[in-house]
């Protein structure tokens, strides 16, 4: 049996560029915030400081944090399509490296925040067993007790070149929001019990940003999870 990667609900997708001399951040800022409140008109600032500058777009969920250290962008609960995501990737990402005069980035980074959705923990944590990537015998669980619980995987998968981290776990929540009576949300929509599954990839080598398009890195990443990720989380009963 598989994860049907159709049942996957994207929670939160970010994309992060690093890199070590952003030193016109405080010349520039301005133009920045500028040419990108131009370009997306219902960007909202959010915080300007000597140290970072954060915006927002709020009914889309999404976050456009710079420094002069890395460029950050970051949404939740995104359409299928990720259109905003990557318009906003390969428009502004560029816009901004190029102000700060930053020509490459010691790290590129998109990260996946997949949920999959179960019918209480205990049947999250069967699939994370199952998966076959967590191995603990019953003898070594009667080490300590009588059930494994919780289960966490985190492993890297690389080459010379790019990388994924993954982080699997079962997860239970709840929705902690406090209004005034007789004010009341609608949380019919929020998962409290699923298979969490922390996809990060990365760069391992210095990316120049004349021959980087960020919205080409998601579809990429994207297609790769798509046709692997389920294959990698499959088990036989």
């Amino acid at each position: 049996m598989k994860i049907e990667f159709d049942k996957l609900i994207v929670e939160r997708i970010i994309l992060e560029v690093c890199f070590s001399r952003g030193f016109l951040y405080w010349d520039n800022c301005g133009k920045i915030w500028k040419n990108i409140c131009e370009k997306w008109v219902d960007l909202e600032t959010v915080e300007v400081n000597p140290d970072k500058a954060v915006f927002k777009i709020q009914e889309q969920g999404l976050q456009l944090k710079f420094s002069q250290k890395d460029i950050h962008l970051s949404q939740v609960y995104p359409p299928a399509s990720l259109k905003l995501f990557k318009e906003v990737a390969r428009e502004a990402v560029p816009l901004i490296a190029n102000l700060l005069e930053v020509k490459s980035f010691s790290r590129v980074g998109n990260r996946f925040f997949y949920l999959y959705p179960t019918a209480n923990l205990k049947e999250a944590e069967g699939i994370v067993k199952n998966t076959g990537l967590l191995n603990v015998s019953s003898d070594k669980i009667k080490l300590f007790g009588d059930d494994l619980n919780e289960p966490q995987i985190r492993f890297k998968i690389q080459n010379e070149d790019v990388g994924y981290t993954f982080n699997i776990s079962a997860m239970s929540r709840k929705l902690n929001v406090e209004l005034p009576k007789p004010l009341k949300i609608d949380s019919s929509k929020f998962i409290t019990d699923a298979v969490l599954i922390d996809v990060d990839y990365f760069t391992r080598k210095t990316v120049d940003l004349s021959l980087t398009d960020f919205a080409d890195i998601i579809n990429t990443v994207q297609k790769n999870l798509k046709y692997n990720l389920t294959k990698l989380l499959s088990w036989e009963l």
